[in-house]
């Protein structure tokens, strides 16, 4: 019985890796569709309640990493009275992620905001780790450099002032305008951790969204930035909400076998 048991639990592990769903790229790739439509690849939204400079402009173009990258070089900024860092975001459309690990380079030529969205169901229900150089003109008042753990307040209160709420900060870093920066992002249900060029940043912990979600990136007002050498790896290898009828059913199946 053993044997069946310890058989049944290292096939358990198998399947669960197996079916992990895992991404990269180095946005080399030909007719990668970006835009608003709901079939492209990489999907952008851009804030309803804008101060200036929209609509967004996302693309994929040659950059200052190496090769390709994704870029965005419209400065849409704001809120009317910018007092929130919202802005456009791109997200990529073709998996959904609950538990994972992000890699990803990035370097920016402007001093205002930028960061990585996920469990993103739309522009009013995410997080996000969010960053900012600016100490001339913030929003909120609130004085640049920061880097930010956010949770978006959801239908209707996420759609007005204060917009999110902040899990984490770490005030007086942020990146350098003009340099190559590494963020590693990792999600694992309720706990939240970023780092920056191998250091922790922030981390905090939240439950209010736990369910599968798009990953992408969000900006405030960042014109000249490139997103490049994108690394998710997926560490909750199943859908959740199918996760335990699959296996219970795989089990069952392998049980009668060996009986």
């Amino acid at each position: 019985m053993k044997k069946i048991l310890l058989s049944i639990t290292a096939l358990v592990i198998i399947l669960l890796q197996s079916e992990a769903a895992d991404f990269k790229t180095d946005f080399e790739a030909k007719n990668i569709k970006i835009g608003t439509a709901a079939d492209s690849i990489w999907r952008t939204f851009d804030e309803k309640s804008l101060g200036d400079q929209g609509p967004s402009s996302w693309e994929i173009k040659k950059g200052e990493i190496t090769g390709n990258a994704l870029s965005q070089s419209s400065n849409i900024w704001g809120d009317k009275t910018d007092t929130v860092a919202i802005g456009t975001v791109a997200v990529y459309t073709k998996q959904k992620w609950i538990d994972f690990v992000l890699d990803v380079d990035v370097l920016a030529n402007d001093n205002d905001g930028m960061g990585v969205v996920w469990r993103f169901q739309d522009l009013s229900e995410h997080y996000r780790f969010f960053t900012m150089v600016d100490s001339g003109n913030p929003p909120n008042g609130e004085l640049g450099p920061w880097r930010k753990l956010e949770v978006r307040l959801g239908k209707g209160a996420g759609q007005k002032l204060p917009f999110y709420d902040t899990l984490d900060i770490e005030k007086g870093k942020s990146y350098t305008e003009g340099k190559l920066t590494h963020w590693k992002i990792e999600v694992t249900g309720d706990r939240f951790r970023v780092e920056v060029d191998g250091k922790k940043a922030v981390e905090g912990k939240d439950n209010t969204y736990n369910k599968a979600g798009y990953i992408g990136f969000i900006l405030y007002a960042q014109s000249g930035v490139f997103f490049d050498n994108l690394v998710i790896t997926d560490t909750f290898p199943v859908n959740p909400q199918d996760a335990f009828t699959t296996t219970w059913s795989q089990i069952k199946k392998l049980r009668l076998k060996n009986q």
